[in-house]
């Protein structure tokens, strides 16, 4: 018994992971076997009872030989006893039970096979649809089979997913965005309650003339300054929403005219600064893909943060695993505080309070454009002393054998 289970197991496994028409055509031979066998049964038993009939009338009639002509014949239409009509019931059910069985095999087998093969996945994809169409994205459409429902409920768990990560990105930028409008709004309250207090202070003080001309100057002044910053606070905003919707952009370029363009970079804002850069790659010479416009706006404010925390070296490094770029950019610093770990990729982090130029959005900047680019962006500190900031990028890559494309 054991045995027999194990192969009607070994039976079932085959028929769900089998193709449709593999599975189709198994059912079909079962089905006709077993259609072979009732017939044989039929056929035998409907023989016994002609037999029989036919004996206990004394007719001599050949009973492998009776067919219906002798069921229309005149001695059969002449009368109409019950035992003709048994005859008769017998003769046909004979000759049309080999159809009948087949009709009823079809019926059977498309009824299994609708109910085993093609209802149970198409349930899970249907269900796992009206769930999106409610907005749920959390609900699997897996089906355990290997066959081609399998497969599509593969691709339809696949396109659920992808649904999931966009839906999720979206939440991601909006939630970002109200940070940086909280932000925004946090940070323009402070120019424009000086604003304001400095307004009010000369609309009562200036008319009766007890203002001299030094502390106007001097409150004209720091109103201006508020006014400048408030149009900077502004100008960032414009500038983050750009990086939100940049658009990656790839072309082939060779790692030397990557790394020259890097150099390029570094040259021009190391001038006047007193401080040296050195630039080294770990990738042999070969094709990538990628926006390298992208890549320079990063390196450009990776730079210019390691410039504003270096003491005198600054470190940049190329690395590529697989289609995994990363860009290290490493000071000798005093490092990032812990703080600036926590939440140095938030819009508008700084530690620098009221800063005129630096309002913590170049490092946030990185961040969005890594990720647009299929990447990511990460901060820590060095084992030995400085900061490392790495910016991760997915790219294409080709030898000049391999002209395959990402």
């Amino acid at each position: 018994m054991d045995w027999l289970e194990e192969k009607i197991e070994q039976m079932k496994k085959f028929l769900k992971n089998g193709s449709l028409v593999r599975t189709l055509v198994c059912y079909l031979c079962i089905g006709m076997a077993g259609v072979g066998a009732l017939y044989w049964i039929t056929r035998n038993l409907c023989l016994v009872w002609m037999e029989v009939l036919l004996k206990r009338q004394d007719w001599t009639i050949e009973v492998e030989s009776f067919t219906l002509n002798y069921y229309l014949s005149d001695a059969l239409r002449s009368s109409r006893r019950s035992w003709e009509w048994m005859l008769s019931f017998v003769a046909v059910f004979y000759h049309v039970s080999l159809y009948l069985y087949t009709v009823v095999c079809f019926f059977i087998v498309g009824k299994i096979f609708l109910e085993t093969k093609i209802k149970p996945p198409m349930k899970v994809i249907t269900q796992g649809l009206t769930y999106i169409n409610m907005g749920d994205y959390s609900h699997e459409m897996i089906w355990e089979s290997q066959d081609e429902m399998g497969n599509l409920c593969l691709e339809v768990e696949q396109m659920r997913k992808t649904m999931l990560q966009s839906r999720r990105a979206q939440w991601k930028q909006q939630e970002e965005q109200r940070k940086i409008n909280a932000a925004f709004a946090h940070d323009i309250r402070t120019p424009l309650t000086v604003i304001r207090g400095y307004t009010e202070f000369l609309q009562k003080y200036v008319p009766s003339g007890r203002v001299t001309e030094e502390m106007l100057m001097e409150k004209l002044n720091t109103m201006q300054e508020q006014e400048e910053r408030l149009l900077n606070f502004s100008t960032t905003m414009t500038t983050i929403q750009n990086m939100e919707k940049w658009e990656p952009s790839g072309k082939w370029y060779t790692v030397s005219e990557i790394m020259e363009e890097l150099k390029n970079v570094a040259e021009g804002m190391l001038q006047n600064t007193g401080k040296e850069a050195s630039l080294s790659t770990k990738i042999p010479e070969q094709k990538l893909f990628l926006d390298k416009n992208l890549l320079l706006e990063v390196f450009g404010n990776l730079l210019s943060n390691a410039l504003r925390y270096a003491r005198q070296q600054i470190q940049v490094e190329t690395v590529l695993d697989g289609k995994t770029f990363t860009l290290f950019v490493k000071d000798d610093g005093p490092g990032f505080s812990e703080k600036a770990l926590r939440r140095g990729l938030e819009t508008y982090f700084s530690e620098e309070e009221n800063s005129r130029e630096h309002f913590g959005i170049g490092l946030f900047i990185c961040r969005v454009l890594c990720e647009n680019h299929g990447g990511n962006f990460s901060l820590q500190n060095s084992v030995q002393q400085g900061a490392i900031a790495a910016a991760v990028l997915t790219v294409g890559c080709r030898n000049d054998m391999d002209l395959t494309k990402f």
